[in-house]
């Protein structure tokens, strides 16, 4: 009975991280392609996985720094990333982030 309680909160909690992703990326998602569109980008579907990648950078850290703590899984494994690691990792979608601006005016 155990077990099949603790798959119970798992799979609630995957579900929970999905929907989580998918709000996350459709809000993100749809500001960064209107900032790109502002600046003139061009053929942002090329440039695209870029911000999708930026994107799940930036949910891997929200989550595990602050949304995790707040699911239904209370697993022994719950810990904020390092601070360190935190700033390389939002340092790094950020990169990403703004490559495509760049990348566009460079390669008209």
């Amino acid at each position: 009975m155990r077990v099949l309680r603790d798959f119970t909160r798992v799979l609630l909690e995957f579900i929970r991280m999905v929907f989580l992703l998918i709000i996350f990326y459709l809000l993100l998602g749809k500001t960064i392609a209107l900032i790109y569109q502002k600046l003139g980008t061009k053929d942002s579907i090329t440039y695209g996985i870029m911000m999708v990648i930026s994107i799940l950078i930036l949910f891997t850290v929200l989550y595990r720094n602050k949304l995790q703590f707040s699911g239904w899984y209370k697993g022994n494994v719950n810990e904020k990333l390092s601070k360190t690691l935190t700033k390389w990792l939002i340092s790094i979608a950020l990169l990403i982030l703004s490559l495509p601006p760049v990348l566009s005016f460079l390669f008209q």
